[in-house]
């Protein structure tokens, strides 16, 4: 992903409109930052208050200032060139920060969708089997989705099968999910072999 916002595949300015404020930055500092990105998107690396002045409504004194405190803060680094000796300016850490951003977006609606799939295959199962789930049993249930050894397949096929026969509960879900895990795990038999061709090798091996 970071490469995609440096690139400009994800625009850097609509992300910077819309996440300065998560960033601890303004409105001022949120145009400064898209104008230093305007100039590496031309190829341009040296940090030239004049190339940015006239496109901004604040002073170049204080233009100069927000860039120094963008500096302190981490968003613009200043380096030498290898080329020419000369310093240049990124913006690489300000990419990586918006990535942070994204990405913990990202895990947050996970966890709210995962939240969601639990709740109401405890209203299901509280439904169906006309009964308020135990505290164990509301763990089982929570470790089904948050564990991840199981997709939401395999919960469902379970979850029926057990509400097709009577008296079978979120305990005979989760060994049913358990077992089916297990059978999926073992290891199969090479192609043309059976039992009995695997027991006349080790025969023969032990003789």
């Amino acid at each position: 992903m970071y490469n995609l916002i440096k690139d400009d595949i994800i625009s850097f300015d609509k992300l910077m409109i819309e996440k300065y404020h998560l960033l601890g930055l303004d409105e001022t500092d949120a145009i400064v930052l898209i104008r230093l990105n305007d100039l590496l998107k031309r190829g341009e690396r040296s940090l030239s208050l004049e190339k940015i002045a006239p496109t901004m409504k604040i002073k170049t004194e204080e233009l100069g200032m927000r860039i120094v405190d963008l500096v302190t803060k981490g968003f613009i680094t200043l380096e030498l060139s290898s080329v020419d000796a000369k310093e240049v300016f990124s913006l690489d850490e300000t990419y990586r920060r918006l990535v942070f951003l994204l990405e913990a977006e990202d895990e947050d609606l996970k966890d709210e969708a995962v939240k969601r799939k639990i709740k109401a295959t405890v209203s299901l199962l509280e439904r169906e089997l006309k009964k308020t789930l135990s505290p164990l049993e509301l763990e089982m249930v929570n470790r089904w989705y948050l564990e991840g050894k199981y997709s939401d397949e395999d919960i469902e096929a379970a979850i029926l099968k057990a509400l097709k026969y009577k008296n079978r509960g979120v305990a005979f879900i989760d060994r049913s999910l358990a077992a089916s895990k297990k059978e999926a795990e073992k290891e199969p038999l090479p192609e043309g072999e059976n039992i009995m061709d695997l027991f006349k090798k080790v025969y023969a091996k032990n003789k």
